[in-house]
């Protein structure tokens, strides 16, 4: 737990007062260029956000366009308007199955994640072919991507349902282009800043680049190593990364081994971590937390872990000295206000996004250089922060952007059915 919302970057001096979380940063991260406001197109009376506590067509009976069956199995998709779009030209693809949760790679049987990484790479074809060109979407950026959050007393962004889902956004060149990318440095609200580049979001690369150092991945996927200033330069967002052989590769069963790699190491790699500073493997239940080991009992419990490189354990050392136990008292605060428990609460379980990428513009006539990133969240919301227009990360404004107007929502159902159409013919 943070004592107290940190100062501006300019005056962060750790020896002049308590460390905070923000002094994770490297101090190349505030200079990164970020955008604190993407604009978000509404509904002109969007439904209030409730807990996700019924079935999946009770919830979001309204916004179901289509079921979609999954070749050689059971399960369905469901493709979903979104009530709170990212962009006029989106939409979402849940796990449509009430008895079993699909919450994360690791439980969805192989057809059904290969049918939803079919569907992501027909919306990359759709957008590049000339049945889109009438949506006007000249230097458009395509984000696609899905959470794995199961930490519902920190989670104050996705709450409401962990069903596996996939966002599928365009971002049309004019958006891009009208972005205007500031330091990361100049995000004096902590909040913002944290939910735009995590703390540990460079850490978290470290360490998982150091789990994965001998695990058996596909050969045509490159792991890049963290560098802050490569990110900057290409715009691409901090996180873990791997550059991928090109769109085609997300339909292969390659793909699939890579995902579901990263996601068991990331669920090993974030017990032993929890338990090298709690003693505790298992993440804590809902507004509990374990109390922190002394930090030279943190030390050697990293010390023993043969995969961490010294550099990535002097940095969780450096994580264990800015938190905090958080007392009954505290916690009780917190689930009275939930809203503030994300910028509070840390260790409360795995919490990531992964996204599939592309830095520059997409062509729609050649070769595009596509990466896999994989966020880690501490503190910050679990949504993706897309890096749209220059800007390593956005936030999405989902209360200031444009309401849509009945020409807007005709577009945006014309640009819906259209790809369905199109997902339905390359089944």
């Amino acid at each position: 737990m943070t004592t107290a919302p940190a100062p501006a970057p300019a005056l962060l001096g750790v020896s002049a007062r308590t460390a905070t979380l923000d002094d994770l940063y490297p101090a190349a991260a505030w200079d990164l260029p970020v955008n604190p406001g993407l604009p978000a197109p509404r509904l002109p009376a969007p439904p209030e956000e409730l807990p996700n506590l019924s079935g999946y067509r009770e919830h979001y009976a309204p916004f179901i366009l289509r079921e979609l069956p999954v070749p050689g199995h059971a399960e369905r998709l469901a493709a979903i308007d979104k009530a709170f779009p990212h962009s006029l030209y989106d939409l979402m693809l849940l796990v449509a199955r009430d008895d079993v949760l699909r919450t994360h790679v690791g439980n969805t049987p192989d057809q059904v994640l290969a049918a939803l990484l079919h569907a992501a790479r027909s919306f990359t074809e759709f957008t590049k072919s000339p049945a889109a060109r009438r949506f006007g979407l000249a230097g458009f950026r395509l984000g696609i991507g899905w959470n794995c959050d199961p930490t519902v007393d920190r989670d104050n962004g996705q709450y409401w349902d962990k069903r596996l889902h996939l966002h599928l956004n365009c971002w049309p060149g004019a958006v891009c282009t009208s972005s205007r990318p500031v330091p990361l440095a100049s995000i004096t609200d902590v909040t913002v800043r944290r939910s735009l580049v995590d703390p540990i979001a460079h850490l978290a690369h470290q360490v998982m680049a150091d789990a994965l150092r001998t695990a058996p991945l596909p050969a045509s996927c490159h792991m890049l190593e963290p560098d802050l200033a490569r990110d900057a330069a290409l715009g691409l967002p901090v996180g873990l990364k791997f550059r991928l052989p090109g769109v085609p590769f997300l339909t292969t069963a390659d793909c699939r081994v890579l995902l579901r790699a990263l996601h068991a190491t990331a669920e090993t790699t974030h017990r032993a971590v929890l338990t090298a500073f709690t003693g505790h493997a298992d993440a804590p239940a809902p507004w509990q937390r374990p109390a922190l080991l002394p930090p030279d009992t943190v030390r050697s419990n990293l010390t023993a872990l043969p995969w961490l490189s010294h550099p990535a354990a002097a940095d969780l050392l450096r994580l264990r000295a800015v938190l905090k136990d958080v007392t009954p008292a505290q916690l009780r605060l917190l689930a009275s206000r939930p809203w503030i428990a994300n910028r509070c609460l840390t260790l409360g379980g795995l919490s990531y996004n992964t996204s599939f990428f592309t830095p520059r513009p997409v062509s729609t006539g050649g070769e595009d250089d596509w990466y896999l990133v994989m966020q880690f969240k501490l503190v910050s919301y679990i949504g993706s922060s897309p890096a749209v227009g220059g800007a390593i990360a956005s936030v999405i404004d989902r209360a200031h952007g444009p309401v849509m107007t009945p020409d807007d929502r005709a577009r945006r159902a014309d640009f819906q059915n259209a790809f369905l159409d199109h997902l339905s013919t390359t089944a």
